[in-house]
């Protein structure tokens, strides 16, 4: 028998569903890393510099974004794949996972009146799930083009520079006020 393996498919499948626990980590890690910069700005940039759920939303962002630029070149190697797929795929999903973060949060803080840190975990690690699994579906079923990869970009680019001036000078509205304080 000789059969062809699709290893490119198999490849992407592979690589969105190991981002699961790779992101999970990476933004566990950088919970902590502005306080182990010593409170550098330039870190806090990047990192959560306060218990916001805004700034916990880079927990997310900036580990998925890494993830799926550097996943395209080598995935790229094993397999023909569209490069409007596979980033629209990740803005798709990447939006679909912080707004699943920001949703269960306000359910069990705001409608139940909860506050947990093992449900603020939690919410986090079904968010890089729903963000991964989002994203793989797209990239299955989706038919993207070069509108779309456009707007995926304006997507990272975006919330890019949203975090980065939000952190600077975060405006007066819930999402952005440590609820520690």
């Amino acid at each position: 028998m000789n059969q062809k393996i699709r290893v490119g498919k198999d490849a992407v499948v592979c690589w969105i569903l190991v981002g699961i626990p790779v992101i999970s980590v990476a933004g566990s890690v950088m919970h902590f890393v502005y306080d182990w910069s010593g409170g550098l700005r330039i870190v806090g940039l990047i990192a959560p510099v306060n218990e916001s759920v805004w700034e916990h939303l880079k927990l997310i962002f900036w580990p998925s974004l890494l993830w799926w630029i550097f996943g395209y070149p080598g995935i790229k190697k094993k397999d023909t794949i569209s490069g409007s797929q596979w980033f629209c795929s990740g803005a798709a999903g990447l939006f679909a996972g912080m707004l699943f973060i920001v949703s269960f949060f306000y359910t069990y803080t705001g409608a139940l009146g909860i506050h947990s840190l093992f449900l603020d975990i939690l919410s986090f690690v079904l968010g890089v799930a729903a963000e991964q699994l989002i994203a793989l579906h797209f990239y299955r079923y989706a038919k993207t083009n070069k509108t779309a990869l456009i707007f995926a970009g304006f997507f990272f680019l975006f919330f890019g520079a949203v975090f980065i001036l939000f952190t600077l000078s975060p405006p007066d509205l819930p999402i952005f006020v440590d609820p520690s304080l």
